[in-house]
């Protein structure tokens, strides 16, 4: 009976407005919404969160995106000292209510934007380079949305976690932290075809694991050693020999096509160099 008046009383004090009660209410219903977090609130300190940024070699031509972002403070160092654009995303409304405070008080807020979502269900697409600070178990979730929704050549850094088995592109240890940079490699697998200088069909057969690649080439009928063969965001590099002659290749990965150029190591011979790719051979890089 006394529960019953107490759930009475406290009804009527929202209806008639007694001072508090609507933010108690509200409060209550707060907690009720309040999303499942994946990872807790635990930021960085600032002189880590700088050398995320100088791994990342962050500059005013960026837009950095921070997964997580908590109180805001790397987009919102990023904008304040390096006049980076910035995206910061995060489940928790208070954090994200935080951040732009923070922004505000910055002077920040036509250069940073924060934003109460998912972090699976953002889009991505424009980043140039991303921010974690996650769980391992996160990181490798979210993996394949890095891998397949970022442009190659962007750079990730996570604080503290890597990626499993792809490997970091760098790395640095800060007050007993460790960073690693990861820079999104495009997808260079298949079959590559193109004319070679004395007009023999030539093909380039690559597979790929993230940024590690292992190439085979033929010309005509020739099966030729092929070294060195690297991934760098969109530039592929490898080397070959022929007939005593090491070639060495380079071009950039758009699409179904590379562009770039083909030189020997005497400097008697540079040449545009483009290849084709058969759509039909092309494989997943990340899983």
């Amino acid at each position: 009976m006394e529960r019953i008046f107490v759930i009475l009383a406290f009804a009527l004090a929202v209806a008639v407005g007694w001072p508090g009660a609507d933010r108690a209410a509200r409060g209550e219903a707060g907690a009720k919404r309040k999303p499942a977090l994946d990872v807790p609130f635990e930021p960085s300190t600032m002189g880590i969160t700088r050398a995320m940024l100088d791994l990342a070699r962050v500059t005013s031509s960026d837009v950095v995106y921070d997964l997580g972002c908590g109180d805001g403070r790397i987009v919102i160092m990023a904008a304040r000292e390096r006049r980076a654009k910035g995206i910061g995303v995060d489940l928790d409304p208070v954090r994200v209510e935080e951040s732009k405070r923070n922004a505000e008080q910055a002077g920040l807020t036509g250069l940073v934007h924060f934003f109460q979502q998912n972090l699976f269900e953002t889009d991505i697409s424009g980043a140039t380079a991303v921010m974690l600070y996650l769980w391992p178990e996160v990181n490798l979730k979210l993996r394949p949305k890095l891998i397949s929704d970022l442009r190659p050549g962007t750079r990730v850094v996570s604080h503290s976690h890597t990626m499993g088995d792809w490997t970091p592109d760098d790395q640095r240890t800060v007050e007993g932290h460790n960073l690693y940079l990861f820079i999104v490699p495009a997808n260079a697998t298949g079959r590559w075809r193109w004319a070679d200088r004395e007009g023999r069909d030539a093909s380039l057969w690559v597979s790929q694991r993230f940024q590690q690649g292992e190439c085979r080439m033929e010309a005509g009928k020739d099966l030729l050693t092929v070294k060195n063969c690297a991934l760098r965001g969109d530039l592929l590099t490898f080397s070959s020999a022929a007939d005593g002659r090491v070639l060495f290749f380079e071009g950039r990965i758009e699409g179904d096509v590379i562009r770039g150029r083909i030189r020997d190591s005497a400097g008697q011979l540079e040449q545009a160099w483009k290849a084709l790719r058969d759509p039909s051979t092309r494989l997943s890089i990340a899983e």
